[in-house]
């Protein structure tokens, strides 16, 4: 089932990872086809304020973003275990489907890109904020693996190590255990955390 581009841009909008100017571009668009309805849409709307970024999408954002919903329709095909470890996390990220072990692959590494180049995404999100407010902090090393890969997030700052176990667990964990409809949740800031 294929899906069209404005349902596709509806949709990643709603994941609080597309700025503010498409969201009012998509919202324009009207809502004729039965999709999520948009910003300033009726009375409702499918997007809480802290969704909306003030940036603007450009190319690498909606790359990102393609990668991003593929991944989150497909969840139910994806394994994820996380462990804790000196200074952060250990996690592997696998799927039985090689296109979307690829997907994985690709998301990793433009997160990665997406820290050390302090590029921020869910912008709304507190726990992304404040993830990508200790950039600098961050350690990330990735390794693929036939079927994924395996990655290792640390930090010598032990408030930096409780924002990258809560990304773990409490975002990306549930991200694919819930796929869509987690995402569209703002992520909390792990207990006896202060910025």
């Amino acid at each position: 089932m294929g899906l069209d581009r404005r349902a596709v841009l509806q949709r990643l909008a709603a994941l609080g990872l597309v700025a503010t100017p498409l969201a009012g571009v998509l919202a324009a668009c009207g809502n004729d086809d039965g999709g999520m309805p948009m910003m300033g849409q009726g009375s409702g709307s499918a997007m809480p304020g802290w969704m909306m970024g003030d940036g603007m999408m450009d190319a690498a954002m909606m790359a990102d973003m393609v990668v991003i919903h593929d991944l989150l329709t497909n969840n139910d095909k994806i394994r994820r275990v996380v462990q804790d470890i000196g200074g952060g996390i250990l996690s592997q990220t696998t799927s039985s489907d090689a296109r979307l072990a690829g997907l994985i692959r690709t998301h990793v590494e433009a997160m990665r890109t997406r820290i050390e180049n302090n590029r921020p995404i869910r912008h709304g999100d507190q726990l992304f904020a404040e993830i990508f407010e200790h950039h600098a902090a961050i350690t990330i090393k990735a390794v693929e693996l036939p079927d994924g890969v395996e990655v290792t997030e640390t930090s010598a700052d032990p408030q930096v190590q409780l924002l990258i176990r809560q990304h773990a667990r409490r975002a990306v964990s549930e991200f694919i255990a819930s796929g869509m409809q987690r995402a569209m949740q703002p992520t909390p800031l792990p207990e006896g955390y202060h910025s």
